[in-house]
């Protein structure tokens, strides 16, 4: 008995760590998307029907296991839609083993598991007051099958067995799940500090690099498009000098929700360095390029940027240079320094405006 629930506990934990490594990037919910939902459904039918596979068996047709666990964990994390479903998978394994009282008791014992933790999800709030009742309830229901199945001197011992492993697999689930939400969710944030800029929130330098070398693999050899912006504000440093360093970063900040504003879908917003930034455009032509960066001059030079300590609103604007592979660089890697170049061009013709990189003699 006590092999087959050291089995039980390492399959749920097993399920539990494997189910967080798939979904690393977005945490079960009851938010959750219906494709996340329907799998967290499926993935908890089967842990439950491995779970029933290693059972602890009492009698001849009567069985304990953890098979309530998976069920618990659904209801308590992820709504409704994948509790049923993992309990409905659970109901057809439980009667692929055989038709008995025994199982009769245990397809009435996962719907009002069912039915009770959906109850105690919708009224608690706290995830372990949710277990606790839970647990309750189900050992409840146990015990009075128990005693109806298995003769006087037995049902006492295995209740206290059920209560014993249920308290521990559940405590032991709960945590588990909590914990590797928890730690899913500090690993992301670290992962998006890391490539985030602090200020304006847009990607950084290091983002862009490593884009860089991806969109590179992807778009070498290939017939698509892709374009790359480079902008800065004029005259930034007197920004700066005059207003103060704070009413420079209000500045770059309203700037980065123009240029988010201003960008397709795909396109992605970098903050390379000081008031410099940069745009991917992908499959994006020389044509394409050219409005989108004049659609951003021009937004920019529109806006009325607010600052903290000055009643008047300021007026900005960038300088923008543009160049595309393969029409005007023949190499991703070189587009950033082509970029740069048609930038200082646009600076010295005037600032405020849109240079184009010239296509290599």
């Amino acid at each position: 008995m006590l092999s087959g629930f050291f089995i039980n506990i390492t399959i749920l934990v097993s399920f539990i760590f494997l189910f967080h490594r798939i979904f690393y990037q977005v945490p079960l919910r009851e938010s959750s998307s219906l494709g996340q939902k329907l799998f967290a459904g499926v993935f908890s039918g089967v842990l439950g029907l491995i779970l029933l596979a290693y059972s602890i068996p009492l009698s001849d047709t009567t069985i304990i296991d953890l098979r309530m666990v998976p069920i618990t964990l659904m209801a308590i994390f992820g709504g409704w839609i994948p509790t049923v479903i993992g309990g409905l998978m659970i109901v057809t394994g439980r009667l692929v083993i055989g038709v008995s009282m025994s199982s009769v008791a245990a397809i009435i014992l996962i719907i009002v598991t069912i039915f009770s933790c959906l109850l105690v999800h919708k009224l608690v709030k706290n995830v372990w007051v949710q277990a606790v009742w839970m647990v309750l309830i189900i050992n409840g229901y146990i015990a009075v099958t128990l005693a109806i199945l298995l003769p006087p001197g037995q049902w006492l011992p295995a209740s206290g067995m059920y209560l014993l492993s249920s308290v521990i697999g559940t405590a032991v689930a709960v945590y588990m799940f909590t914990h590797l939400t928890q730690v899913n969710e500090l690993f992301r944030r670290y992962q998006d500090q890391a490539y985030r800029d602090g200020l304006t929130s847009l990607y950084n330098k290091r983002a862009f690099q490593e884009m860089i070398q991806q969109t590179e693999a992807e778009y070498t050899g290939s017939s698509r498009s892709l374009s790359l912006l480079v902008l800065d504000i004029d005259h930034f440093k007197s920004i700066n000098d005059t207003y103060g360093h704070s009413e420079g970063d209000a500045v770059l900040t309203q700037l980065s929700e123009i240029l988010e504003a201003s960008i397709r879908s795909n396109d992605v917003a970098f903050r390379v360095g000081g008031e410099e930034f940069s745009i991917l455009l992908h499959d994006c032509t020389s044509s394409q390029a050219l409005i989108i960066a004049e659609r951003i001059r021009l937004n920019v030079e529109e806006a009325s940027f607010q600052l903290h300590q000055v009643p008047d609103a300021l007026n900005v604007t960038v300088s923008v240079g543009v160049s595309t592979y393969p029409e005007t660089e023949p190499q991703i890697q070189h587009l950033y320094d082509a970029s740069d170049e048609a930038l200082y061009q646009a600076k010295r013709q005037g600032r405020n405006r849109v240079c184009f990189a010239e296509a290599p003699a």
